[in-house]
């Protein structure tokens, strides 16, 4: 027998409410969602305190997304998911320029760089999010609570040609998983603006994804790694977050982070990232200290390797850069700096130095970072950079 929507809808709202079911709404309904599609949805989020209103009673279904909100609503959605519960972050105006400390989004946007959800440096709070931005960072944050199986198929795009590259895979896996979806006609949409509505049907679908499907793999505990922006970075922040970056997995599940690191503990909130990082052909070396802050050449070194070894990219002859103090540089680690100029991973200051052994802090080392997801993005196989 055929289900009804309605019925379908009351199983889903039975599905997201889990404990809440049978509580009271904590404010009233929503009075402006006559004939919006995403009715039900919207007020199932509301419930459990995901959604909120412009106003008591006002949703403002079809008003525009601002990034602002976009941002806030999937932090919010999953948030206890992330395991947040004892991070303390720095506020997001070090590394946003245009967020500021201090308003009703900010912590959101703290939390969406820490989980690496893709923002860039730029990005403006006040600006409307189009279809591919909001389920590009919707998808980065479902991909942050864990590893979750997928189907490898490839759905037609009709307007493929019109999606930013870099969000092409993301985009894949959201409609693949029923996050998001095609419409009649095969399109995509990307450029369009979302509207509040339309993000909360999207919200709605990815509750239910990861409170329904249980990951391959949760992603490694970030409970012990606080994102402190002028604070000089630790090895072990180093390789946990390149290994969450560039999505690095250990092969071998038994491998034991001790029987490769002398001074890595097994049950470490960092050990299963300094084996992937090792698996992958980081080359970490035996003796590494994990609390040690690491130099702007050792993390070049390392984020540059975990690169190239997580997309397969061949060594190429590149025509070295002029760097000043090149003199400075460990000799191993030349041509790993070369290659990390040439793919724009890092770069010069002014007066054309490098600094190699100066330390490197949490930001300079989070942008360089996202540069390097950036182009693994872009360059998913053996590619020749021009």
């Amino acid at each position: 027998m055929k289900k009804s929507l309605k019925t379908m809808t009351v199983a889903l709202t039975v599905l997201l409410t889990g404990s809440l079911a049978g509580q009271a709404f904590a404010q009233s309904e929503f009075t402006d969602l006559a004939g919006v599609k995403e009715k039900e949805q919207i007020l199932v989020l509301q419930q459990r305190g995901i959604v909120d209103g412009v106003n008591e009673g006002i949703f403002a279904p079809q008003s525009q997304l601002t990034t602002a909100e976009g941002i806030a609503l999937i932090v919010n959605a999953l948030r206890d998911k992330f395991g947040l519960e004892t991070v303390k972050l720095a506020g997001p105006h070090s590394y946003f320029p245009n967020v500021a400390d201090g308003e009703w989004y900010s912590y959101a946007f703290s939390v969406a760089r820490y989980k690496e959800l893709g923002l860039p440096q730029d990005i403006d709070p006040r600006q409307p999010l189009n279809k591919e931005q909001f389920i590009y960072y919707l998808q980065q944050g479902i991909e942050a609570t864990g590893d979750y199986p997928m189907i490898k198929i490839f759905i037609n795009v009709a307007d493929e040609a019109s999606l930013t590259t870099a969000y092409q895979g993301a985009i894949q896996r959201s409609l693949i998983t029923k996050i998001s979806a095609l419409d009649a006609d095969g399109l995509f949409h990307p450029q369009a603006p979302v509207t509040r509505a339309e993000a909360a049907g999207y919200i709605f679908n990815a509750v239910r994804y990861v409170e329904s499907v249980n990951p391959i793999k949760p992603q490694p505990d970030q409970g012990q790694d606080v994102y402190v922006a002028d604070q000089e970075l630790t090895a072990a922040e180093a390789v946990s977050r390149i290994a969450a970056g560039l999505q690095l997995k250990a092969d071998d599940a038994s491998a034991k982070a001790s029987s490769l690191f002398e001074k890595v503990k097994d049950d470490a909130w960092y050990a299963s990232a300094f084996v992937a990082a090792h698996e992958t052909g980081v080359d970490l070396p035996g003796d590494i200290d994990p609390s040690q802050t690491l130099t702007k050449e050792e993390y070049t070194i390392y984020l540059q390797q975990a690169l190239e070894k997580s997309i397969q990219y061949p060594l190429i002859n590149i025509v070295p850069t002029a760097i000043s103090d090149e003199a400075e540089l460990t000799p191993g680690y030349q041509g790993a700096v070369q290659r990390s100029l040439k793919f724009g991973i890092t770069k010069l200051d002014a007066d054309g130095k490098f600094h190699p052994h100066k330390k490197i802090t949490q930001e300079e080392a989070a942008a360089m970072l996202d540069k390097a997801v950036a182009f693994a993005a872009e360059h998913p196989g053996p590619a020749e950079v021009k």
